[in-house]
């Protein structure tokens, strides 16, 4: 009896870990997502000739997580649920399946001094650094015209 019942469990697990779904970048490119507001996202490194810097500016502390509608190409990001304020509309140019160049959408609304600046720098390449659970870990870079590399880690997760 106890063979059984020991046996049975081994033969859920197994059939739980081969129905177990490994995402891979191609799940990141279409649907819903959030990015939640992690201690990461609040530090950047800047690189600049020989010298590395880091800061942490001030976040708003009333965002706790960005909701993220995301077809191939675009996406609209909204602070703390859709519908909540104006949202930010974003271009993706997929450099390759797991790396993307992100600037802003003026054509869909104003943009303010940073979304200009972005865009005036050849925008943001987002990179892949790992893939666990539902969530995305991934590196934000940008190369400004000055020179400076400016990077950010942060996390995007499937709904």
């Amino acid at each position: 009896m106890k063979k059984t019942i020991f046996l049975i469990g081994i033969f859920l697990l197994i059939g739980l870990k081969i129905n177990a779904q490994e995402l891979t970048c191609e799940d990141f490119k279409i649907g819903q997502f959030y990015i939640p507001e992690t201690p990461q996202m609040a530090k950047y490194t800047i690189v600049e000739n020989d010298s590395i810097t880091e800061f942490s500016p001030e976040r708003d502390k009333t965002i706790k997580k960005y909701i993220v509608i995301r077809e191939k190409n675009s996406q609209t990001e909204w602070k703390n649920g859709i519908g909540n304020g104006k949202p930010t509309y974003e271009i993706l140019e997929w450099i390759d399946d797991c790396t993307y160049r992100l600037t802003y959408d003026f054509s869909k609304g104003e943009m303010d001094e940073m979304t200009k600046w972005v865009n005036e720098n050849n925008g943001i390449v987002i990179s892949r650094r790992k893939i666990e659970n539902k969530c995305l870990y991934y590196t934000a870079t940008m190369t400004t015209k000055d020179g400076q590399k400016i990077s950010q880690d942060g996390i995007i997760c499937k709904e």
